[in-house]
């Protein structure tokens, strides 16, 4: 479209031109760095709104400053062992992490591991006193995070002065472990057994057996995934509750069971 002004563009060739522009800068030589003022003014130059872009950049400094890291072929077979979930709360960053914090070494038996500029990791705390609190856990507490996650990545990031983004971020690497090595076990070992029956016998496998070996092995993988899938949409529960009661300034622990129910 034409104008006196010029050609008008849509959004999508906006963000193209854009992406260009960068390429070829980029190709150039070195590129100024930007503060994040900066990139504010220039976004509202070209007709983004300031939440917006305010939410992109602390997504983005989020993803730069994670702690936590899950790759290589083990997620890719077994799925990821990452669960996230995440949460724009109306409340300063100040308050939402010194309550977050507050509610991991009180309430989740929590302790804390290395703190960036918005990002804290926490591991189970491996005291005497935790774990036998985790174990008998009297007041029905639960300690889900401390007692299904090996550790749990907590990050708020400032999107301006009374309004925060918030990602949980609970690792289970170890119930992924479990599920995989338990049926890795519970099937591997008979199967191993009849090869070795059939090699000690007559010296060979039977070619049925050869042709079942591969599927019996694709079967005990799925199984297992959709076991630890399972473990994951339960903690993803857990994270969005505990994201609820923070977004509608709720205590963060959940009512207790009454003694009655304690000991059914």
């Amino acid at each position: 479209m034409e104008s006196g002004g010029g050609r008008y563009l849509t959004r999508r060739d906006l963000e193209a031109v854009i992406r260009r522009a960068a390429e070829l800068e980029s190709s150039g030589g070195s590129v100024p760095e930007l503060s994040e003022t900066d990139v504010v003014r220039i976004a509202q130059e070209v007709g983004l709104s300031e939440a917006n872009i305010r939410r992109a950049l602390a997504e983005h400094s989020s993803d730069a400053e994670m702690l936590l890291a899950d790759r290589g072929m083990i997620s890719r077979l077994c799925g990821a062992g990452l669960v996230t979930a995440s949460r724009t709360v109306s409340r300063s960053a100040e308050e939402v992490t010194a309550e977050l914090e507050n509610h991991f070494q009180s309430h989740q038996s929590l302790q804390l591991v290395r703190r960036t500029q918005h990002t804290s990791l926490w591991e189970p705390d491996k005291s005497v006193v935790a774990s036998v609190a985790r174990g008998l856990d009297v007041f029905g507490r639960g300690y889900k995070l401390a007692k299904r996650g090996r550790a749990v990545e907590l990050r708020v990031v400032p999107l301006n002065d009374e309004s925060c983004r918030v990602t949980l971020t609970s690792d289970l690497g170890n119930e992924r472990a479990g599920w995989f090595w338990g049926f890795g076990v519970a099937v591997g070992m008979p199967l191993t057994w009849v090869w070795l029956m059939f090699i000690l016998q007559g010296g060979f496998i039977p070619d049925p057996w050869l042709l079942a070996t591969p599927g019996i092995i694709a079967s005990t993988v799925a199984l297992a995934r959709v076991g630890y899938r399972r473990g994951v949409e339960r903690m993803r529960l857990v994270l969005d509750g505990v994201l609820d009661r923070l977004e509608h300034d709720e205590p963060l622990e959940p009512p207790r069971p009454s003694w009655r129910d304690l000991l059914r």
